[in-house]
């Protein structure tokens, strides 16, 4: 009987610590990245588009966003075309991606 005792007691104990571990922090969306070419930049609607080579991706930049480009923060305006961006970005549920990081991978400064 007390050998069951102990091990219900550590599977229960095992059970709370990996739910704990499996949950996402809750209210904070789940993010992703993607590289690519910068397409199209409006910075008045807060918008930029990156290509892959293959397909084109749309994404609203959240007001906030960290914009960089190596460890100088610069604007959407500081963009050019052709510039290969990283983009940190969440899907809403209504399908649209948006921004919340997009690093500028040129080597020049932005002085």
């Amino acid at each position: 009987m007390k050998t069951w005792f102990c091990i219900c007691i550590l599977m229960i104990s095992l059970m709370v610590a990996g739910l704990g571990f499996c949950q996402q922090e809750q209210g904070a969306p789940e993010t992703h990245s993607k590289q690519g070419f910068v397409a199209q930049i409006d910075s008045i609607g807060s918008l930029l588009v990156i290509s892959d080579g293959n397909e084109e991706f749309r994404f609203n930049v959240v007001q906030g966003a960290k914009i960089q480009r190596g460890i100088d923060n610069i604007t959407l305006d500081d963009l050019e075309s052709n510039d290969v961006v990283n983009v940190e970005y969440y899907k809403t549920p209504d399908g649209a991606l948006n921004a919340v990081s997009v690093t500028d991978n040129n080597i020049t400064s932005s002085f």
